[in-house]
């Protein structure tokens, strides 16, 4: 009788989180995708081939891009479904922390984290995005509870261990830390039954490290420091992107929130959640070498982390037991006010750029910039070279000779779209702006937007140029 109303409550409270997630989206979620999100849905809307074709010139494995080119099979390329099918991922992820990862962390820790993560407005914000990271939220979930069944010594999971493992890092590459992470586990509590499944999944997976390992060269030799935290603000960067979904917010507010997670720490009760002190604390010291490393790290892949950081948090709460339930209160209250923050950016001036190149002739520097700002719109759209995502400059002297002879023998009027991605308003794939010169000088006007984050777009305005 007891178990049966402990899983009334839980079946209320799920629903009750549920209809805050719905109203977050009907609210404040914007109903349109652009960017990233637009390249998802634009090769996944060209069939499956295409979608695995062009997610292997990314940096990111192809499994999601698959999942949602069969999704597009059953549904209309509509911005608002592509966005609940993220949400659905987020709410599966939800649905495993509070009934399944409950029996490993604790029931009321299991509660309450699902409430602090619903109010987060990283959380919030990471599963409306038409992209991986609400996917590779749930599969790492999943990865993280086969491994405490395993652990647990239930062997009856291994498949599903190794199921999930391989979706996991077919869907994010910063996942397979999180596998060699089971395994060293596995090894030092000596469970030699589940390392030996473990490896069973290494060797699985081994056909398809391929994909890896020529997506990281392409990363290796981008070398851009493209990203939103930098090693040198990485501290307040980290857990204003973790937690808030924003950058520079107060460190008063901010040391709240970490002072709790370094408490959490020490709140030691068994060895499920030693690994999360062990996961957490791993992904954090990855992630700032990746910023020694590389100058910066895109604050997204953050998201791979929410569920053992924000357990750390819930533990640093419990540790101070007599007042735990005003702490969790007052962190609920702090997170939920920052929510709007989140989804409140430069959203309105998206629809003014799909109009403005709605049904208009439009040249882009590639396939890439093209498929990011022109899903769901027409018109006769071009690129000036197809460059793989590995090939990051137009500069030297053949390629920038045959950009501007392309641009030359366009013989009617034009649109020239040109993303800042890189620094001093130029774009990774013009670093020394020799292209964006040619249209300064050519073209008849020029409007800027500010859209999403610092980087900025122009859009050029041009007359033959013979």
């Amino acid at each position: 009788m007891k178990l049966r109303y402990q899983r009334n409550i839980k079946s209320f409270l799920f629903l009750l989180l549920i209809i805050f997630i719905m109203a977050n989206f009907i609210v404040l979620v914007p109903k349109f995708i652009f960017g990233d999100e637009a390249w998802s849905a634009k090769i996944s809307s060209m069939g499956i081939l295409s979608a695995i074709k062009n997610s292997l010139n990314d940096f990111h494995p192809p499994l999601y891009h698959i999942v949602l080119s069969l999704f597009l099979y059953l549904f209309p390329k509509n911005e608002i479904l592509l966005k609940i099918l993220s949400l659905v991922f987020g709410t599966l992820s939800l649905y495993i922390v509070l009934f399944k990862l409950n029996e490993f962390i604790g029931e009321e820790e299991s509660k309450y984290l699902s409430i602090v993560i619903v109010v987060s407005p990283f959380f919030l914000y990471i599963i409306t995005l038409v992209r991986m990271y609400s996917l590779a939220l749930f599969l790492s979930s999943l990865s993280l509870l086969y491994f405490f069944k395993l652990l647990k010594g239930e062997k009856k999971f291994k498949i599903h261990f190794i199921i999930s493992n391989i979706l996991m890092m077919l869907t994010h590459h910063l996942t397979i830390p999180l596998f060699f992470i089971e395994i060293f586990y596995f090894l030092i509590k000596k469970r030699w039954g589940a390392l030996k499944t473990s490896i069973i999944c290494g060797v699985l997976y081994l056909p398809f490290s391929y994909i890896f390992l020529i997506q990281l060269k392409r990363r290796f030799e981008l070398s851009r420091g493209w990203g939103n935290i930098t090693f040198e603000s990485f501290f307040s960067d980290f857990f204003s992107f973790l937690l808030f979904n924003s950058k520079g917010v107060s460190i008063l507010i901010l040391s709240i929130f970490i002072f709790l997670i370094i408490f959490g720490l020490f709140n030691l009760k068994n060895e499920n959640k030693i690994f999360m002190i062990f996961y957490s604390s791993t992904y954090f010291i990855m992630f700032l070498v990746i910023t020694k490393l590389f100058g910066s790290l895109y604050f997204h892949y953050i998201s791979l982390i929410i569920i053992p950081s924000y357990y750390l948090l819930i533990e640093g709460a419990f540790f101070f037991k007599k007042y735990k339930e005003r702490i969790l209160i007052f962190l609920i209250i702090l997170l939920f006010v920052f929510t709007p923050t989140s989804f409140i950016r430069g959203y309105p001036e998206i629809s003014q750029i799909k109009s403005l190149l709605n049904g208009k002739k439009v040249i882009f520097l590639n396939r890439y910039e093209m498929y990011r700002y022109t899903f769901n719109i027409n018109g006769d759209f071009k690129f000036i070279a197809d460059l793989p995502l590995n090939n990051f400059t137009f500069d030297n002297s053949k390629k920038i000779e045959n950009a501007i002879n392309f641009i030359e023998n366009e013989e009617k009027p034009f649109i020239f779209v040109y993303s800042q991605v890189g620094s001093d308003f130029l774009s990774l794939y013009d670093p020394k702006g020799k292209i964006k010169n040619v249209f300064e000088e050519k073209s008849s006007s020029k409007l800027t937007f500010g859209i999403y984050s610092d980087l900025t777009l122009f859009i050029y305005f041009l007359e033959p140029m013979k």
